[in-house]
């Protein structure tokens, strides 16, 4: 898997904690440098992918919010989209 798309999935991670991203904590999740990680968001900033508002952490855009739903693994599509039985008793 590309560099790009791992920073996206673990972005998307971060995301769902409500945390920010920024280079360290992604190059943690990531296991590489965060120089390599500043390099891949700003080509995921090219494709439109991530947004870069000044010096905060990036943010996913839209479209980079669907390209890493794409990248989940089927089983947590399928986990997700199973219906939900009520508790309730009838």
């Amino acid at each position: 898997m590309s560099i790009e798309a791992t920073v996206l999935r673990a972005m998307l991670r971060v995301a769902r904690r409500r945390e920010a991203a920024d280079e360290e904590a992604l190059a943690a999740r990531v296991g590489d440098s965060p120089a390599e990680v500043r390099d891949a968001i700003r080509r995921l900033d090219t494709a439109g992918l991530v947004e870069r508002r000044g010096q905060g952490a990036p943010r996913l855009t839209m479209a980079g919010l669907a390209v890493a739903v794409g990248l989940l693994p089927v089983a947590a599509s399928r986990a997700a989209r199973s219906p939900r039985r009520s508790s309730r008793a009838a």
